[in-house]
């Protein structure tokens, strides 16, 4: 048996950080995750796992809030609110 050697050389190109998304690509963003997490419940269900299936309930209330916030601040930001109609 001989000794192996893992070499590792070090990527010489530099990924620049993301710049965070506008707010309605971030609301299509969450909404696909919404959509994902909504299929995971479905299989977690199928398969009994009750934890599992509150745990990602849980998730997908956080992301509905998150994108209605978006959504609707977006959706009111030309509208007058300080004076009933």
């Amino acid at each position: 048996m001989g000794v192996f050697e893992i070499v590792v050389e070090p990527n010489s190109r530099r990924r620049r950080a993301r710049q965070p998304l506008a707010g309605s690509k971030r609301a299509a963003a969450l909404f696909r995750s919404w959509h994902c997490l909504r299929d995971l419940i479905e299989e977690a269900e199928r398969l009994g796992e009750g934890e599992v299936v509150h745990y990602l309930a849980v998730a997908q209330m956080l992301i509905e809030e998150k994108a209605n916030a978006l959504t609707a601040a977006t959706a009111l930001d030309g509208v007058e609110a300080g004076l009933p109609n």
